[in-house]
C-alpha cells in the first residue's frame, strides 16, 4: 500500500511535466570559421568580430573560377547555407548564413592585386595608370613627337598568361591616344594609353626632413642621369646621394643619412643638366621618453604596487606618468598580486629594471606588462580597459631595449587571436612592440593624451597594428627563454614619410596573448634601458 502511495504521486508529476512547454531561449553560439583552404591563394585572413574571411590571390589566378577546397568551424556544429568548399566565382563579395542555434551573415571578399606598369622613351616621372577606368597617361618632354614614341616596358595584366593586341612594338603614335587590349584567362579589357607633353624636365616632388635623415622624391628624363645634391645651410659644397632609382619612369627618390638634429640644410635635384630650385630643410629634434631605464619610482598610485614616475621627481618629465602597468586591477586584491615590478638584482644598468611577471590572480590569468599609457579601470572579473599611447610628434627609425625572457608552457586559454592555433602546452610568447600613429580618441575610445582604448572584454578594441591610423610600426617576439639579457634592435617599418604622428606607443608583456587572458602563468619578462633610435 505505501508503494501505491509513492508511485501516484510519482506519475502525477510525470503527467504534469509532460504537459508543460520548454520555453527556455536556446543558447546563443555565434559560429566561428577558424580556417579555409584556398587554391591560389597568397593569404587567408580571418576576422570573427567582424564575421568576415578576406582572401588575397596570387595575381595568376583566376579570380572567376577559385576553388576553396576546405574550410572548419570552431563548432562542429554549424551548418552553412551553402556548400562553401568548391568552385566560386570570386569576383564580388559573397554572403554565407552560418548558424548553430541562431543565424549569422558571414562575408566572403577577395582581392587580387596585380603589378601594372607602362614607361616610353622619353619619359618624365612615372606613368598614371588608372586600372577602374583602364587609362594609362605618361609623361614625355616637349621636344618628344608625339607620332613616334617607342615604349619600353608594359604590362597590364597578370603575368606571363596575358595577351596584348595590337604588339606592343607596333603602338608609335600617341597623338590621340592608343588603344590596347588585354586577355587573360579568356577574358578581355580594353584600355586606351595617352601620352602628355610637359616643359618641366626635372621637378623635386617632396622633401621629408626626420630627426637624422630626410628622404627626398623628384621626377625626370629616364634616359637621363637623375639624382640629387645637399649641404648644410652655409656650406659651399655640395655633397652626391646616393640616388633609387627603382622608381617607375623617372621617378627617383633618396634617403640623406646621418644628418644632425635640429639643423638647416638645403637640396636640389637634377636630371641631366636640368636642375630644380634649391629646397630648404630644418631636421626635427632627438628626444628619448620620460624614464626609459625605469630608475623612477614611486607609490604615487598606491601602496600595493610601484609606479614609474614620481610627483616630487626633480626632472619636470618624470613627475608625470608615462609608463603604466596591470598593477592596479591585479593588486586590487593585496600588493602579493603585482605583476609588474622593479627588480634591483637583476639588470642591465642604473638601479633597476622592469619584470613582468604572468599570474593567475584567483579568478583569472594576468599578463605580466608594461606600457605607454594608463590604465583604465576592472571589468568586474571579466577583464578590464587600458588607454595606449602619449603624445609624440618625432620619427625614430628603430626601437633599441635589453630583455631577458623566461619563458614557460601555455597553461592557461580563455581565447585566442584568429588565424592563430596556439594551443596547450605551447611555449609562451613575449611582445615588445613599438608604434607611431594619429590615433583619433573619439575614434578609438581614449583619452586625448592616451587615445587607444583597449577593453579586454571586447575582441575589436584590440591594437592592430594593420589600423589606418598607425603610420610606423615594429615589434620583436620571444618564442623561448634567452640565455641571460640580449639586445634587441626593433626596426620601424613606416607606411609614409609624409605623415607625421600625434601619439607614441610602446607595449611589453611576458604573455602576447594576454589580451586574451591566455599564456603561462610561469613565464616572465624583464625589459631595461629602453631607446628611440633616429
Amino acid at each position: 500500500m505505501k508503494r501505491f502511495l509513492i508511485i501516484i504521486p510519482l506519475l502525477v508529476a510525470a503527467m504534469v511535466t509532460g504537459c508543460i512547454e520548454n520555453d527556455l531561449p536556446l543558447p546563443v553560439i555565434k559560429p566561428r570559421i577558424t580556417s579555409m583552404q584556398v587554391e591560389g591563394a597568397s593569404e587567408v585572413y580571418i576576422n570573427s568580430e567582424k564575421q568576415n574571411v578576406n582572401i588575397t590571390l596570387e595575381e595568376q589566378a583566376d579570380i572567376r573560377n577559385v576553388k576553396i577546397t576546405g574550410v572548419e568551424f570552431q563548432d562542429e556544429r554549424t551548418r552553412s547555407s551553402w556548400e562553401i568548399t568548391g568552385m566560386h566565382d570570386m569576383s564580388s563579395k559573397l554572403a554565407v548564413t552560418l548558424s548553430i542555434y541562431q543565424d549569422y551573415i558571414w562575408t566572403i571578399t577577395t582581392q587580387q592585386p596585380i603589378e601594372r606598369y607602362f614607361s616610353v622613351e622619353g619619359q618624365v616621372g612615372a606613368s598614371q595608370i588608372d586600372d577602374v577606368n583602364r587609362r594609362v597617361i605618361v609623361y614625355v618632354t616637349d621636344k618628344q613627337d608625339l607620332e613616334n614614341i617607342t615604349i619600353t616596358s608594359l604590362k597590364l595584366g597578370p603575368a606571363d598568361i596575358t595577351t596584348y593586341s595590337p604588339a606592343i612594338e607596333s603602338i608609335k603614335d600617341f597623338s590621340n591616344g592608343a588603344e590596347i587590349t588585354v586577355t587573360a584567362h579568356g577574358r578581355s579589357q580594353r584600355w586606351m594609353l595617352y601620352a602628355e607633353q610637359t616643359a618641366t624636365a626635372v621637378e623635386m616632388k617632396a622633401v621629408d626632413a626626420w630627426t637624422a635623415v630626410a628622404w627626398l622624391r623628384a621626377s625626370g628624363i629616364a634616359e637621363l642621369e637623375n639624382g640629387f645634391k645637399y649641404r648644410k645651410k652655409g656650406d659651399t659644397e655640395w655633397i652626391d646621394v646616393k640616388t633609387n632609382n627603382a622608381g617607375e619612369g623617372g621617378d627617383f627618390s633618396a634617403c640623406i643619412e646621418g644628418l644632425e638634429p635640429l639643423t638647416d640644410y638645403e637640396c636640389y635635384a637634377f636630371s641631366g643638366e636640368n636642375t630644380t630650385d634649391i629646397y630648404e630643410f630644418t631636421t626635427e629634434e632627438a628626444r628619448q621618453m620620460p624614464n626609459s631605464s625605469f630608475e623612477v619610482l614611486s607609490n604615487a598610485e598606491s601602496k600595493n604596487f610601484l609606479s614609474f614616475y614620481d610627483p616630487a621627481s626633480a626632472i619636470l618629465e618624470n613627475q608625470s606618468k608615462w609608463w603604466c602597468s596591470g598593477n592596479a586591477g591585479s593588486t586590487s586584491i593585496g600588493a602579493s598580486w603585482a605583476i609588474t615590478i622593479p627588480d634591483s638584482e637583476d639588470k642591465v644598468d642604473g638601479r633597476y629594471s622592469v619584470r613582468m611577471e604572468s599570474k593567475w590572480v584567483v579568478v583569472k590569468f594576468a599578463a605580466g606588462n608594461i606600457f605607454v599609457g594608463e590604465f583604465a579601470g576592472v571589468l568586474g572579473t571579466k577583464g578590464g580597459k587600458v588607454n595606449f599611447g602619449r603624445p609624440f610628434t618625432l620619427r625614430p627609425r628603430k626601437l633599441s631595449v635589453w630583455l631577458k625572457y623566461d619563458c614557460g608552457k601555455i597553461d592557461h586559454i580563455d581565447g585566442v587571436p584568429d588565424n592563430d592555433n596556439v594551443k596547450i602546452g605551447d611555449n609562451d610568447r613575449a611582445q615588445v612592440f613599438v608604434a607611431l600613429g594619429d590615433w583619433d580618441y573619439r575614434v578609438y575610445g581614449g583619452t586625448p593624451d592616451s587615445p587607444v582604448c583597449i577593453n579586454t572584454t571586447e575582441r575589436s578594441t584590440f591594437f592592430d597594428p594593420k589600423s589606418e591610423a598607425v603610420i610606423g610600426y615594429g615589434n620583436i617576439v620571444l618564442d623561448k627563454s634567452t640565455d641571460g639579457w640580449i639586445h634587441a634592435e626593433i626596426p620601424i617599418d613606416y607606411s609614409s614619410t609624409s605623415r607625421k604622428p600625434t601619439h607614441i606607443i610602446v607595449s611589453s608583456a611576458a604573455s602576447m596573448l594576454g589580451d586574451y587572458f591566455t599564456g603561462s602563468s610561469e613565464s616572465k619578462l624583464w625589459i631595461d634601458n629602453v631607446e628611440l633610435i633616429y
